[in-house]
């Protein structure tokens, strides 16, 4: 697995372990991607399917913080979520709390247009995984225990504390 020039044995452990760890999440990346690239049939772009996907995962989240997410500028983001919201699968409304502030949720068709990606993603990945051993299956399910919380964000779809950027 190689993600600049190969893993770098000279690193010393926890750089060579996230060398080893963001090589297999850009083949992992790369995977669903052309997963979705696939499946999507020209019905919805990557960026539409990535957004809805984020506003499924993160009910009640605001375009701000989708721009911030995505990198992209606000208007970018408006641009998708108005094109979600005309299709139906996503509902814009103002927050409950904060009248001003805007409230992005996936709807019944979105949250379903979601589930069906995901659970063809799902499968896409486990047919690469098929050959592995039962050993092996139990080694990758106990390593992403320990990594899942080592590597979520600080605070979903919101800036990182510790290096101040986007998750």
């Amino acid at each position: 697995m190689q993600l600049f020039a190969g893993v770098n044995q000279s690193l010393p452990g926890a750089e060579r372990s996230a060398d080893e760890l963001a090589a297999v999440a850009l083949a992992v990346t790369r995977l669903l991607r052309a997963h979705a690239w696939r499946r999507r049939g020209g019905d919805l772009s990557d960026l539409q399917l990535r957004t809805l996907a984020l506003i499924n995962a993160y009910p009640g989240c605001a375009p701000s913080a989708l721009a911030d997410y995505l990198l992209l500028s606000r208007p970018a983001v408006t641009r998708v979520v108005d094109e979600l919201v005309a299709r139906k699968l996503v509902a814009r409304r103002p927050a409950a709390a904060d009248r001003r502030r805007i409230e992005l949720r996936a709807t019944a068709a979105g949250t379903r247009r979601v589930d069906a990606y995901l659970s063809g993603a799902r499968a896409a990945l486990a047919r690469r995984l098929e050959s592995l051993t039962a050993a092996e299956h139990d080694l990758v399910r106990r390593a992403m225990r320990v990594l899942g919380p080592r590597v979520q964000p600080l605070s979903p779809l919101g800036a990182d504390q510790e290096d101040g950027g986007a998750p």
